[in-house]
This record gives structure tokens, C-alpha cells and sequence, in this order.
């Protein structure tokens, strides 16, 4: 199953060389009992929710040259691979595990990719690796396998991130300082739509049968129909809608002004629940799956939000401690970036369940 996820930091790579960085294996056991002794001053304070992030083991963790503002989880065949950005390159890191149900995780970093500035995610699709470059004003598509250039397809001056998504037929990507969406057709690997937004407008997801944009200056997402590649409506969200994601039917927005989600139904077009994050005047971002949905920010790198009853979604549990970047979800595991120290680490989400404040 294939899950939207969205961020904006609002909203998961050097040369051929190990040396490049380092690769450090996760040990096994029961999570190490540690208690920061500065709790913060915000966040969910219901009795129970707060927890050190500190008391998360990491199955894994994988070091990177910079600072990974974006990860990327593709599936080639049986190989199942991790992309984060660096400079002039995209990290590719093997994500296989042992031959055994008994072998610790295997995090095998492979070749890199060359991309000159790479920016704005990247995203599977057409049997490609779509990768945009900021430094060539151009889109790369490259073979899943092989990682080779398939194409190199001009759409001007790029620079951002949580900018480019993949719909049944075709892949858009923002370019020209946030205000043209360009709409790429894979059979001819030429930009055959412009669309343009407002200024600042910036993460993106496809989900509902509809593209979904944040604009944070206008306090609105954007719902555009792609098959007529206009504007169908503008939805009045929470201050600074800064991420998306999409699940069960519902398309999710981080409002970081005052640190909450709204939950909106692409069925009426309007918001349907607000959920209080408490953390106020915040970045971050969201991936959905694994039967929850997460939020990543800034001092609270992990927060569940437990979405089994509609309407009665609520925080179950906010981890909170350094860290705070990209997140995303595949099968059996959570993927977080630390802007702070450049590094990525694997969760397993059943741990993370069974980790409970004290």
C-alpha cells in the first residue's frame, strides 16, 4: 500500500566512498531507561502523553554528509531503498533486511546518485526515479534499477522542498520560485501543463483525485483538478498550513502558527476537525501509515495520532527531545531525519506503541 506524505522544512545521496559517512547497526534489547531533566513547556500535558524520545531505540541509524531535509522510500524488485539528499548527490541506502527473521537490519549504502543540487523530494513512479536538480533548473528521470538517466527534462529555475508528486498519468513538479506547477507527461518526458499558484505556496500532495498545495501566506490549500489543471477550490485551514498527508479517506494539514491539525473532508471541501498539538509557531512534518498518523517537528520528533474513530482522532502519544526533520512509513518501520546532527534513524512502530510514559 502506497501512502501521500507531505512536508515543508515545512513537508525521507556523496561520492561512491564509505567513507563518505558512517553506518551504525542497532543493538538489541529493551529501550535504555533515560529522562531528559528539562521537560519542555509545551506540548500535549494530559497525563501520559508526553515521553522522553530518548526512551526510543533505534533499530537503526544512518549517518549522512548534510543534513537530510527530505527522505524518499522506493521499491525496486525485491530491494527496498532509502533516498536522502547531499550535496550534489542522492544517498541511496539498501534497506534489506538479514537472510534470517533472526539477523539485526542490514543498512547497506550503495552507489550514489549525481544530481547537482538536488531539491524538492523525489518521487517513484513510471517505473522512474523522478529527482529534480536545482542546480540545472532541470527534472532527472532515472532508471529504478539501474539508477542511469533516462531523461533530462528542462522546467526552469528550482528551490524547494515537498515539491513534487506523481498522479496516475503523469508528474508535477513546482518550479520558478513556488508559482508554476508544471505537469510532466512520462511518455513524452516533456512539461505539457503550467498552472500558476500564489506566491509561497509550497508543499504538495496528490490524494483524492486531486492536487493539494499549502499556501501558507493566504492561510489556504489549494485543491486543483488535473483535468483541467485549474484551481477547483481554496480551503480556508488553520494559520501557516506548512504540511500534508492523506489517509482513510482524509486529507491532512500541520497549521504552524498555532501547532494544530486540521483534518479535511474532500467530500464537502472544508474542515471537518481541528486536533491541538499544543506547540505553537512550528515547522515539521507528516507521513501516514502503520495505522496512525505522525507528525515530526521541531523539539517533538514523533507524535501518534491515533486515527481509529473518525471524528475522535487524538494525540496518544508526543516523544519529545532533539531531533525534528522528515518522516515517512513503509512496511514494519518509521523513517526520521535530525536536521540537527544529519543523521536517519529507523523505528519500529510496534516500539514505539509499547513505549509508555512513567
Amino acid at each position: 500500500m502506497r501512502f501521500s506524505i507531505g512536508f515543508s522544512i515545512p513537508g525521507l545521496v556523496s561520492t561512491g566512498l564509505l567513507t563518505a559517512f558512517s553506518l551504525a547497526a542497532a543493538t538489541t534489547g529493551k529501550p535504555a531507561k533515560v529522562v531528559d531533566p528539562v521537560p519542555p513547556k509545551t506540548g500535549i500535558k494530559t497525563p501520559g502523553v508526553q515521553i522522553p524520545f530518548a526512551q526510543l531505540k533505534p533499530e537503526a541509524t544512518m549517518e549522512t554528509p548534510d543534513k537530510p531535509g527530505w527522505l524518499y522510500f522506493a521499491q525496486a524488485g525485491p530491494a527496498s531503498n532509502l533516498y536522502t539528499p547531499a550535496a550534489d548527490k542522492v544517498l541511496k541506502f539498501d534497506l534489506r533486511a538479514g537472510a534470517k527473521a533472526t539477523d539485526p537490519l542490514t543498512v547497506k549504502a550503495v552507489d550514489p546518485i549525481a544530481v547537482k543540487k538536488p531539491c524538492g523530494g523525489a518521487v517513484s513512479a513510471f517505473a522512474s526515479l523522478w529527482v529534480p536538480s536545482c542546480g540545472d533548473g532541470s527534472l532527472l528521470r532515472l532508471d529504478s534499477r539501474s539508477a542511469k538517466v533516462k531523461a533530462t527534462i528542462q522546467t526552469g529555475a528550482l528551490d524547494m522542498r515537498g515539491s513534487i508528486v506523481a498522479s496516475p498519468d503523469s508528474v508535477w513538479l513546482i518550479a520558478d520560485n513556488r508559482q508554476t506547477i508544471v505537469r510532466i507527461d512520462p511518455d513524452q518526458d516533456a512539461v505539457v501543463a503550467e498552472l500558476r499558484v500564489p506566491p509561497g505556496c509550497g508543499n504538495m500532495i496528490f490524494a483524492e483525485t486531486s492536487l493539494w498545495l499549502t499556501c501558507p501566506e493566504q492561510n489556504k490549500v489549494l485543491r486543483i483538478n488535473p483535468v483541467t489543471n485549474l484551481i477547483d477550490k481554496r480551503i480556508e485551514v488553520g494559520a501557516k498550513p506548512v504540511a500534508l498527508a492523506s489517509g482513510q479517506g482524509s486529507i491532512w494539514v500541520l497549521c504552524g502558527k498555532e501547532g494544530k491539525l486540521d483534518r479535511i473532508d474532500p467530500k464537502t471541501d472544508k474542515v471537518a476537525k481541528s486536533i491541538d498539538l499544543s506547540v505553537p509557531d512550528v515547522n515539521g512534518a507528516m507521513a501516514f501509515g502503520e495505522g496512525a498518523l505522525w507528525v515530526t517537528m521541531t523539539g517533538f520528533p514523533l507524535t501518534r495520532v491515533d486515527i481509529s474513530e473518525v471524528d475522535k482522532e487524538r494525540v496518544a502519544q508526543q516523544f519529545w527531545g532533539e531531533g525534528g526533520g522528515g518522516i515517512l512509513t513503509s512496511a514494519g518501520a518509521l523513517y526520521l531525519s535530525n536536521l540537527n546532527n544529519g543523521t536517519v534513524t529507523r523505528i519500529d512502530p510496534k516500539l514505539v506503541l509499547a513505549t509508555l510514559a512513567e
